[in-house]
């Protein structure tokens, strides 16, 4: 009789540990699952750049009207002209419990230039937050001269002044302007 009941706790303590792996593996795999999904989050983060030009203009540039006042305080030259307006859409995925990051690189054209200039971002932001942190390099295509560098926190939708950068002695200063606008999932 006892030894019954002693094959018969045994085969009770068997089942329950089947039962605690099973099912512990089961959490494991829920577990795995969550962390999947949460790292296919995406945030995406349009940066809009204005590339202008610095030079001896006296005409008024309707298309930045409404940024030559921020600029005249910032530099010291007569007039401005827009040279390239474009958007680069950052897709950010999880790189952490808190952050998002992607990259994205662009090749422009100003206006009346032949070489190409290319803008690479690296972006990361908190996933509920309305700021994202962006590295921005302006680079010579043809010579791979980095142009301009700039690390800048910046708010949605707030335009903010990069920096400036001369290509050669001879030509004008380009100017780096960027807004991002946040498209939180």
């Amino acid at each position: 009789m006892i030894g019954k009941k002693i094959a018969k706790a045994n085969r009770s303590v068997r089942v329950a540990l089947i039962l605690m792996l099973a099912l512990g593996s089961l959490t494991g795999i829920a577990s795995a699952q969550e962390e999947a999904d949460a790292a296919e989050t995406i945030q995406n983060v349009q940066l809009i750049f204005h590339l202008v030009e610095a030079d001896g203009f006296t005409d008024e540039d309707s298309e930045i009207s409404d940024v030559v006042a921020e600029l005249r305080k910032l530099f010291n030259f007569r007039g401005y002209r827009l040279l390239s307006t474009s958007m680069l859409n950052v897709g950010l995925a999880r790189s952490s419990v808190v952050t998002v990051t992607g990259s994205g690189s662009q090749r422009i054209f100003a206006d009346d230039s032949e070489t190409p200039l290319t803008i690479h971002t690296e972006v990361s932001a908190r996933r509920s937050g309305k700021t994202v942190r962006a590295k921005v390099t302006l680079t010579d295509v043809f010579s791979l001269w980095s142009l301009l560098e700039a690390s800048v926190t910046i708010r949605d939708g707030q335009r903010v002044v990069l920096g400036s950068a001369r290509r050669s002695a001879e030509e004008p200063v380009l100017i780096l302007i960027v807004t991002p606008r946040i498209d939180p999932t």
